[in-house]
């Protein structure tokens, strides 16, 4: 019934973005490992915010296979910083500068293997 009024009245709704807040671009990106039994492979997931609100959001099957949970979550970071470098070109295409934007993950390991220039 829910989604039945959503439907019928879609004009009340909408996302508003305050001038005053910031200008942050924050992301929070996370994986499984393995959870599809069939093809053995991960889902990444990411979602990205801007003045609190939500810009962009990405829930995907990874392409390869990883062999541990460390592998899984550095791809979800690379796909989520791919992302990221999109959406400040283009805002910054319009004029509108952002400062650098912030990934948040759960996966110490895979942003201490980011930061390891070995």
């Amino acid at each position: 019934m829910h989604l039945c009024r959503y439907l019928l009245n879609p004009y009340k709704y909408q996302i508003v973005y305050n001038k005053l807040s910031n200008k942050f671009v924050i992301t929070h990106s996370d994986s499984d490992w393995a959870q599809d039994l069939e093809s053995c492979k991960s889902v990444t997931g990411y979602v990205t915010l801007m003045a609190h609100r939500v810009i962009f959001w990405m829930s995907h099957q990874q392409k390869t296979v990883a062999l541990f949970s460390t592998e899984t979550e550095y791809m979800a970071l690379f796909d989520c910083s791919h992302q990221l470098v999109w959406i400040r070109n283009l805002l910054n295409e319009v004029s509108f500068n952002v400062p650098t934007p912030h990934i948040y993950s759960n996966s110490l390991s895979s942003l201490f293997w980011r930061s390891n220039s070995i």
